[in-house]
């Protein structure tokens, strides 16, 4: 599979309640950013070898629709003159509502994004307040309508559930109000409290209570129940695609455990020739320092070991639909995956939770809501 690129673009115009990625709302420093990461290009291309052409660049925030059309195509253009991109190069902007118009969308297009995420979140007025959104349902309805309107062919939406006091039809209501808009893919999250936001202290507060984890496994069927009968392949855990094309290129990656150079504040990058993971520092100033020092902005790396590596292409690998192969993984790591794994795997298949068809282990819908404590049922017999 071909390497990938991502850009953190480390700026929000505020920090919704819920999230722990690192961002912050000094705009003035987008200058500064933009000059570093140019830097950071030259660094990573002369350092870090890679076979193929990169052939996805996905820009993640933070809130990259804050920044300027023509700063966008800059980067696009700086990443060409760096890297060996493929012709049909993938290049992803994720946009929040409140900060683009149909001019801007249609300008983003011209420079060069060829796939819009937006960050939608909710259709609910309340819930968009309680995450702390600063953008209503209608501003999001209307950024779905405007990037269908200036000629984009691939839309994803992300959708949080899960939310304290959510009933089934109001998810589902969600659900069906980004249905009729037709995105090409949706990613849709259950709500967890990363330590240290805002959302989580006043969940030690006892501000509010999360949901069971019958409530919750409910709401999971719920929504893959609605989306699968819609027609979308629910090809990964947390995500679904109108068809084949549309699932994500770039997390691919990832589960693939395929190489991805990460720039930008915080970002974490993975060579997988050598099993090495490395991660920025977090903070613009540390960055734009280390750069403006003639350095790499590298705060720590590792090399994964094969028990690591193993873990990971388990973990990742049962989170798709198309699940892993024991015999072949096994073969990869010298030992006998399928003889380990087996009877576990034949107690998940009576549970109605997991198929295993030959060495091919793969979760249901039902186990997919279960998906981590499946992992480490299995992971003890490695």
């Amino acid at each position: 599979m071909n390497p990938g690129l991502y850009i953190h673009v480390p700026f929000c115009i505020r920090k919704c309640r819920y999230c722990d990625f690192y961002s912050e709302a000094r705009l003035e420093g987008i200058s500064a950013y933009l000059s570093a990461l140019q830097k950071e290009m030259a660094r990573v291309a002369s350092e870090v070898a890679f076979e193929g052409e990169l052939d996805t660049l996905y820009l993640g925030g933070g809130t990259p629709s804050i920044l300027r059309p023509s700063q966008v195509e800059a980067i696009v253009d700086s990443a060409a003159r760096f890297f060996p991109l493929a012709e049909d190069l993938e290049v992803t902007l994720e946009t929040n509502p409140g900060t683009v118009d149909k001019t801007t969308l249609g300008d983003f297009k011209k420079a060069g994004v060829t796939r819009l995420n937006v960050g939608v979140q909710s259709l609910n007025d309340e819930t968009l307040s309680f995450l702390g959104r600063l953008h209503t349902s209608q501003e999001a309805i209307s950024v779905l309508e405007m990037a269908r309107g200036v000629g984009f062919e691939n839309i994803g939406a992300d959708l949080i559930f899960g939310i304290p006091g959510q009933s089934e039809e109001e998810v589902l209501a969600d659900v069906k109000g980004l249905l009729e808009l037709l995105p090409e893919h949706l990613s849709c999250y259950m709500l967890t409290l990363e330590e240290g936001t805002p959302l989580e202290k006043a969940h030690r507060k006892g501000h509010f209570s999360m949901p069971d984890d019958a409530l919750a496994g409910a709401l999971f069927s719920a929504v893959s129940n609605a989306l699968t009968q819609a027609g979308y392949l629910h090809y990964e855990v947390s995500n679904f695609a109108r068809k084949e094309a549309f699932i994500s290129r770039h997390n691919v990656k990832y589960w693939e455990e395929t190489t991805t150079l990460g720039l930008g504040p915080s970002a974490h990058g993975y060579w997988r020739e050598k099993g090495l993971r490395w991660w920025n520092f977090r903070t613009l100033n540390d960055y734009v320092d280390a750069l403006a020092q003639g350095g790499r902005p590298v705060a720590g790396q590792e090399t994964l070991g094969d028990e690591e590596r193993l873990t990971e292409a388990l973990y990742l690998g049962l989170r798709r639909r198309q699940g892993v192969d024991l015999a072949g993984l096994g073969r990869r790591f010298d030992r006998d995956l399928l003889k380990r794994l087996k009877p576990t795997a034949g107690e998940l298949v009576k549970q109605g939770l997991a198929e295993l068809d030959e060495a091919q282990l793969r979760l249901t819908r039902r186990g997919f809501a279960l998906a981590d404590g499946i992992v480490m049922r299995l992971l003890r017999f490695l």
